[in-house]
């Protein structure tokens, strides 16, 4: 995935994939397991998508709502499922360039990592704004905004070298959990402090 998202589906060569595994270059050995460089590509998002969908079912197990409004306790959760979520984005990083420089190459690959990556990412946020604050107006629009910010600190570290205001991790997510908490008070109609 490294050497695609590097160089692009065209210009990375068969051998050159051989010998980033340890394989003998350009001896056949990548087609004893796959019939093409394309259906190599294809299987590294599959199993992104399977990845995905195993970490998604883990967070969806975090009940929020079990914290209340006690700041002192929510505060370390939303933290770590922003560093959770950044993290995550660092490890689809390759994949994602693969998408933004290739994705018309796999159109159907593309829907799939939009539906079951992306899209699964805000569905799960969405259930955990939901069960923290029931009264949410439109938790999926919350959970767009909320995350929206962290994909903008990667993706524009990633763009330009560093994030916004060379704001590290570590001040981005406490800003990100009081956004958060104050958001999920509103929600559910109490005072945000």
């Amino acid at each position: 995935m490294r050497l695609f998202a590097e160089r692009g589906f065209q210009a990375t060569a068969v051998g050159d994939i051989e010998a980033e595994v340890g394989l003998q270059p350009r001896r056949g050995a990548m087609y004893k397991h796959f019939p093409s460089k394309h259906a190599l590509l294809e299987t590294a998002v599959r199993t992104y998508l399977e990845n995905a969908a195993t970490v998604a079912a883990a967070v969806s197990d975090v009940d929020l709502s079990a914290f209340g409004a006690d700041r002192a306790l929510l505060r370390p959760v939303i933290v770590g499922l922003g560093r959770w979520f950044l993290e995550e984005m660092d490890r689809l990083r390759d994949l994602t360039r693969v998408l933004e420089h290739d994705g018309q190459r796999m159109a159907d690959l593309t829907v799939e990592v939009k539906t079951n990556i992306v899209d699964l990412s805000y569905r799960t946020a969405t259930r955990l704004i939901s069960a923290a604050a029931p009264n949410a107006q439109d938790p999926e629009a919350t959970a767009v905004l909320l995350l929206g910010a962290l994909v903008a600190l990667r993706r524009t570290a990633w763009t330009f070298g560093s994030p916004p205001l060379d704001t590290d991790d570590d001040r981005a997510l406490t800003a990100w959990a009081d956004l958060t908490i104050v958001t999920l008070a509103a929600a559910r109609h109490e005072s945000p402090t």
